[in-house]
């Protein structure tokens, strides 16, 4: 269908002043769909594109298939005013342990734009690699070669834990982001709403700065130079809290404030995240002298600064500062809200991250976070306004799920771990406490299931849904009249050659069956292959089956078949094709 901003085509888009829902302005809008067409109207791009968004998810799950199907693309008469409970709404991926590249990056934002999230968060360095390309300043008294960041951290990543066993299904993949990368990455995340925030970890999770950069290496760093070597060896493991800058050496300085302007030169937008977590073997002391440093640096570029609760008992720039809380106490959290100004990025570990086991099926994952599977209904179940003792709901800019890569190994297997618990996350983020009911959002993620599939998501079967089935049609050859005998005969036959595409989350080629059931009383079975199989423990999912039907027709007139599937339940009807024969010549 084309959109048009006028006239009586059959979509229409108007951003203009006055027309997203009152006080809602900045991402709200309305959608009006009658038999006359089509309307969506925001006061900004942003909320026309979630007026899209909501529209895509009223279509058929198959307008999401790159691939053409013969479907009717309706939709059902609604009226909505919509907009979100919260600004932002993020999702995090570990770059740093494993490497995703550009294309994964883009395929990361195709699969959650949909969802209305809107940051994408890149956590860019950590003891395993360092991923964003950096250069030397012209002037450079300190002499520190920052192209050795990726020369040198580019090429490591995640390998063994520290008992020496593999962690993931492989070694951490290495790579880094040129600049120009970097500001693709940018660009294709804004033409689907997302803005990039770029996290750069300090002043621990550093060991991938410390082994590219002799001049870190000093007496208040750690680790420490090998003997005969000039910087910190590398650190592949999963392990914590093991590395720091020096807060005496004045190199640090130089470092820091190089790369936070070349950072925030790269970045329209307007968050740097500097991490601040697990800084176990700095001292207070030195902490908060180093993160103090890089609080007022990212404030004098410019910027709103970002760092993790860890950081939140620090001089925050004062109306100017985020905290996103992940775990443990929640006292300097409220006193940096009520003291400084802070707003709050929610990200409970035991909520929205996402590399737990989502249950016992699944080998790999931790449980560290739930005490046991932090299942869908959990990542469901809790209220944003109230996570956080002594702060209100207006204090909460937002909240986001974090893709941790100690054994995430590609999109494939980070899908498989966040979906469709990051449902749950983007409905946190979007829909009003009152509205929420996990048992009819189960119900809505089982409906989602084909629409997953069509998008090309690996997602988990999670147990506990009672996964929809879709099949849509393929008309490979349409009914050819054969040559009749003689003029006035009736046709001798008609044939239809059909592929059919199938989504059926959880089911396996031998648990499930299919017959295309004709309103004339012929049936036909159609054998499904699996494009996958079901592995748990592969972290694959079977949700796509293929099959095909083949029919002679001598009568002519309409006739209507739907095609049945048939599992462990009661037969479902889970598409239709309709074919028309032509009569006497």
């Amino acid at each position: 269908m084309p959109v048009v901003d006028e006239g009586d085509a059959a979509i229409s888009i108007e951003v203009a002043p006055g027309s997203a829902p009152a006080g809602h302005e900045a991402e709200g809008y309305s959608l009006d769909v009658t038999a006359d067409g089509i309307d969506i109207a925001a006061d900004t791009a942003a909320g026309a594109l979630n007026g899209v968004q909501t529209l895509r998810q009223l279509l058929p799950a198959w307008i999401e298939s790159d691939t053409a199907v013969d479907l009717s693309w309706t939709v059902p008469v609604v009226a909505i005013d919509d907009y979100p409970r919260f600004e932002y709404r993020g999702f995090m991926i570990d770059t740093a342990r494993s490497f995703y590249t550009v294309d994964e990056i883009k395929r990361i934002i195709d699969t959650t734009a949909p969802l209305k999230l809107n940051r994408l968060h890149l956590h860019l360095s950590d003891d395993q690699g360092w991923r964003l390309a950096i250069d030397t300043p012209e002037e450079n008294p300190s002499g520190i070669e920052y192209g050795r960041l990726t020369e040198v951290s580019g090429a490591t990543a995640m390998t063994y834990n520290g008992n020496g066993q593999l962690m993931g299904t492989e070694l951490g993949h290495t790579g880094f982001y040129t600049k120009a990368d970097y500001r693709e990455i940018i660009d294709y995340a804004a033409r689907n709403g997302m803005t990039v925030v770029p996290e750069i970890d300090l002043p621990g999770h550093t060991n991938a700065a410390l082994h590219a950069i002799p001049q870190l290496n000093s007496a208040g760093s750690n680790p420490k130079p090998m003997p005969g070597e000039s910087t910190a060896p590398h650190q592949g493991t999963g392990d914590v809290g093991i590395s720091t800058f020096d807060a005496n050496n004045a190199n640090t300085y130089v470092f820091i404030t190089e790369v936070l302007r070349q950072l925030a030169e790269l970045t329209p937008g307007e968050l740097l995240h500097i991490g601040g977590d697990e800084a176990h073997s700095t001292s207070r002391a030195d902490y908060t002298k180093m993160v103090d440093f890089a609080t007022s640096t990212v404030a004098d570029l410019g910027k709103t600064v970002v760092g993790w609760n860890e950081y939140a008992g620090t001089a925050l720039p004062e109306d100017a500062a985020v905290v996103q809380y992940w775990n443990g106490g929640t006292a300097a959290v409220a006193n940096a809200v009520n003291t400084r100004g802070a707003k709050v990025i929610l990200s409970p570990a035991n909520k929205t991250y996402m590399p737990q086991k989502q249950d016992a099926r699944q080998p790999l994952g931790g449980t560290w976070a739930c005490g046991s599977p932090c299942t869908l209904e959990n990542a469901y179940n809790w209220n944003p306004g109230t996570q956080i003792a002594g702060i209100s709901e207006q204090d909460v800019l937002g909240v986001e799920a974090a893709v941790w890569g100690e054994f995430i190994r590609g999109v494939d297997q980070a899908q498989f771990y966040s979906f469709p618990r990051l449902l749950a996350t983007a409905e946190a983020g979007w829909t009003p406490q009152a509205r929420k009911n996990t048992a009819e959002f189960v119900e809505r993620v089982g409906a989602s299931g084909p629409r997953m599939a069509a998008s090309g998501v690996n997602f988990f079967p999670t147990a506990t849904v009672d996964w929809s089935a879709s099949a849509a049609p393929v008309v490979t050859a349409h009914p050819v009249t054969a040559t009749p005998e003689a003029a006035g005969d009736a046709p001798t036959a008609s044939r239809l050659a059909v592929d059919w595409r199938v989504s059926a989350p959880g089911a396996t080629a031998t648990s499930l069956s299919a017959e295309l059931v004709w309103d004339d009383g012929v049936r036909e079975r159609v054998a499904l292959t699996a494009s996958t199989a079901v592995d748990i423990a592969g972290m694959t999912n079977s949700t796509e089956f293929a099959g095909s039907s083949r029919r002679n027709f001598h009568t002519s007139g309409v006739h209507v078949g739907h095609l049945r599937l048939m599992g462990d339940g009661d037969p479902v009807v889970a598409g239709s094709i309709a074919v028309t024969v032509p009569g006497r010549r």
